[in-house]
């Protein structure tokens, strides 16, 4: 237990003194993820102030009260430029002149349309210089103050309406008459919240489970490559494969070492991640005051625990896979060259269900998916929210299937000579082509 103490601090300080390790890994995500948040929430807090100080053109061709009543709404408690102008085109040509970011065009005949029972059309005209997103925000404003005046419009011409043929009803039913409340079913329990709220409220919360175990899978990875990498640049693997210790322990030395380093990189990044979405959507309302509790869903201890189990064995069997075919490699670059080739089946599982089930996608797909060891990782992440602990177990075993076979394979090479003088690269693998190819 003391040699394998050893070989685990050993490993550990070996990868921290490594800049590319320390700053790549554990430094710059809680470094650079808190600084572009902050970059997003000046630039967005910049777009705000731009709006809410922005104003707006009016040019009127009509007259009438009910234009009237109009321009009396735009006028009330907004910034206003009025356009005085002999034309439409003379019209534009001072709207351009102005600050302004918008312009709205009441046309001759509006009043009468109105009046008339018809539809009034309006112009909005966005003067749009720099094609910055202030400028688009600005038009959307507009348009919001327009349709909210025109639903109480229709409210109050309906309502006179329904009071002139003396007709049962309100305004509101007329102009709508089929409203939609909506209510889940939700582990029995039916609940009076929409489908597309407890959707939102879960995903906030499930989201980061998969990609903490994307990430913390890809820094094992990564770690377990550059460790072997290392050692065997440095010429210090035959050293320690000299030293009166088993090969076993070695790799468990080596397996431990890295582990610590891929928490250590997963809790930074999560950290940073953390307040890059604090930052970036700090602008954005709550959709819903829910509280995952308040559902009835969410990780319950027995859940967490069983999720720990999963991301574990997920782990060793990652990490297993990266020294064996680090083995091969003769430098760090080549080792992270062959762990691209590792990572992909990690990447893809998570971003496929992320955003769905595993039953939503085509049958050939499914098994394909199934295929991948690391897809019961993300899919037993995802049913511990809803406490399908069978499903969480039945990953767990697989997976665990999958670690002995990746452990075994990767004993045996460690077991043999083949660590130390093992070499492959993709000029080897050019020059067997090549000779394959004048041998036929």
């Amino acid at each position: 237990m003391s040699n394998l103490w050893a070989l685990i601090v050993k490993e550990v300080k070996e990868l921290v003194r490594d800049p590319k390790i320390l700053i790549g890994v554990v430094l710059m995500p809680i470094i650079i993820f808190p600084i572009m948040g902050a970059a997003i929430q000046v630039s967005q807090e910049s777009v705000e102030r731009a709006i809410m100080g922005a104003s707006f053109a009016v040019y009127t061709d009509d007259k009438g009260f009910v234009t009237e009543a109009l321009l009396g709404y735009l006028y009330t408690n907004n910034t206003v430029v009025p356009i005085e102008a002999g034309s439409l085109e003379e019209a534009l040509i001072a709207f351009k002149a102005t600050d302004s970011s918008a312009l709205i065009y009441i046309p001759r005949g509006y009043h009468a349309n109105v009046t008339l029972g018809q539809r009034g059309v309006l112009l909005v005209y966005a003067n749009l210089r720099n094609l910055n997103m202030a400028e688009t925000q600005s038009t959307n404003v507009v348009t919001s103050l327009i349709n909210v005046y025109n639903y109480y419009f229709s409210i109050t011409k309906i309502r006179n309406l329904l009071e002139q043929t003396s007709s049962v009803g309100t305004p509101e039913a007329v102009r709508s008459p089929i409203g939609i409340r909506y209510a889940s079913i939700l582990k029995g329990n039916v609940l009076d919240v929409s489908p597309n709220a407890i959707f939102s409220l879960v995903m906030g919360q499930s989201i980061m489970l998969p990609i903490m175990v994307m990430m913390m899978v890809v820094f094992a990875i990564q770690m377990a490559a550059t460790s072997i990498a290392l050692e065997k640049e440095q010429k210090t693997l035959e050293t320690l494969m000299t030293l009166p210790v088993s090969r076993f322990t070695i790799l468990a030395g080596k397996l431990s070492g890295s582990i610590v380093i891929a928490l250590a990189g997963s809790v930074s990044y999560l950290i940073g991640f953390g307040f890059y979405i604090n930052s970036a959507f700090s602008f954005v309302p709550e959709v819903t005051t829910m509280n995952i509790d308040d559902v009835g869903i969410g990780i319950t201890p027995l859940g967490l625990a069983l999720v720990g189990v999963v991301i574990f064995v997920t782990l060793v069997s990652a990490l297993a896979m990266a020294l064996s075919v680090a083995v091969f490699a003769d430098s760090v670059r080549s080792a992270q060259s062959f762990t691209g080739a590792l990572i992909t089946p990690i990447m893809i599982p998570a971003i496929v269900l992320m955003f769905s089930d595993i039953e939503m996608l085509p049958q050939s797909f499914q098994w394909i998916m199934l295929a991948i060891p690391y897809t019961h990782t993300i899919i037993a992440t995802k049913a511990a929210f809803l406490a399908n602990y069978a499903v969480v177990v039945r990953s767990i075993l697989f997976i665990s299937v999958w670690t002995v076979v990746v452990l075994y394979v990767a004993a045996k090479i460690f077991s043999t000579e083949r660590i130390i003088t093992a070499r492959f690269t993709f000029g080897d693998l050019g020059k067997r082509l090549r000779l394959r190819r004048h041998a036929s």
